[in-house]
């Protein structure tokens, strides 16, 4: 019986090689086709993904509600939601129209940020002996047809991700269905993970459902924990940098305040998105407050970093650099500015338990031998 068993088990696994390998050419030969439907999924997948930063949003508000007034889980839901309509349309009636005026002056005066730089950099070129003011206009010419060459660059390599999240109509779609999944979500949460965690035990056994089950439990206290957190800490980084650039005379401050605070949310690319407008646009006006506020804007992001986010966000992920720039380019490539705030906190958990497990099975095996191969020959001999 167990000689039929082994022979069984030999043919699955060559039938299972088969179709594998199979599976494996046509997608190489329609790999077109194939990376065509994975972009229609994720495009599909893309207001649950909304709805469940949204989720963590609401969350700690509805529990709020829940637990200081007793109120109900519909009531505080329709709480929450009026609330956060009001202060959108609170700030939008309020910043909107300055935020608008702030875009069409900057386009409208581009061409006269151009020349008044020409101008700076050529009179600053007097004052140094080694070089000309035909050089520096030389330099001047080359930097200027260069730029729409950097600009092409800089939309070519973040352009895909804006583009997936704010398409015109169906961002709008998306944005307005992410709100719809949230209300049922938070409604019916405790029945939705109630039949999850069912489905996970019958489809998993107890040993492995328990682990899931664990990882999941975790996973969704740190992205509550950590995204709360960091939506204050973004909210204070924005006004700091607003009342600060206003304070040092820059150019449309509160459109680049409101554009600090929500660049913040994003992990190392974020800030640097978000100081890039306004270093350029007050360099083309006027380059001393540029260089002030780039001054400015670096001592906040340290402050950020050293007092505000361990206070507000709590303790660091334990993410190197090169985990992190890897969680949110891979989370923004497939959806997004929400992958990317997500990618780093979900990034962080992946790595505890891999880490735990790659120590766990370390243990198991017995190091020594790869450690000290010398005595591992002796041994044998």
């Amino acid at each position: 019986m167990s000689v039929k068993r082994k022979k069984k088990k030999v043919y699955l696994n060559v039938v299972f090689t088969l179709v594998l390998t199979y599976l494996i050419i046509k997608l190489i030969d329609n790999y077109q086709y194939f990376f065509g439907m994975l972009d229609f999924l994720i495009g599909l997948l893309m207001p649950f993904v909304i709805a469940f930063v949204l989720a963590y949003i609401f969350n700690p508000i509805i529990k709020f509600f829940e637990n200081k007034f007793k109120a109900k889980r519909g009531a505080s839901l329709f709480i929450a939601y009026g609330g956060l309509i009001a202060v959108l349309l609170a700030i939008l009636f309020m910043t909107l129209p300055v935020i608008i005026e702030s875009i069409i002056d900057i386009v409208n005066h581009a061409p006269t940020y151009f020349t008044e730089t020409e101008k700076f950099l050529i009179n600053f070129s007097r004052h140094l002996e080694n070089i000309d003011v035909a050089t520096m206009q030389e330099i001047w010419n080359k930097i200027s047809n260069m730029l729409p060459n950097l600009s092409s660059l800089f939309v070519g390599s973040i352009g895909e991700i804006f583009k997936k999240t704010f398409s015109f109509g169906k961002f709008i779609f998306n944005l307005v269905l992410a709100f719809i999944i949230c209300f049922y979500i938070l409604l019916e949460k405790e029945k939705i993970f109630d039949f999850l965690k069912k489905v996970v035990y019958v489809a998993l056994g107890d040993k492995k459902a328990s682990f899931v089950l664990t990882v999941s439990r975790d996973l969704n206290e740190n992205v509550g924990k950590y995204f709360t957190g960091k939506i204050f800490d973004s909210i204070i980084v924005g006004v700091l940098s607003g009342i600060g650039l206003f304070v040092l005379k820059s150019k449309y401050a509160l459109l680049f305040g409101t554009l600090m605070g929500l660049m913040n949310m994003i992990p190392y690319f974020g800030p640097a998105i978000g100081m890039a407008p306004v270093i350029l646009i007050n360099l083309f006006s006027d380059p001393k407050i540029a260089l002030f506020s780039l001054i400015y804007l670096l001592v906040v992001q340290q402050v950020e970093v050293a007092f505000i986010e361990p206070k507000v966000v709590g303790g660091q992920l334990g993410l190197s650099p090169f985990l992190t720039i890897l969680a949110v380019t891979v989370g923004g490539g497939f959806f997004g500015i929400p992958g990317m705030i997500l990618s780093t906190p979900i990034m962080g958990v992946l790595k505890v338990y891999i880490t735990e497990y790659v120590e766990t099975k370390s243990q198991e095996i017995n190091m020594s031998n790869f450690d000290n191969p010398k005595d591992q020959n002796n041994n044998q001999e």
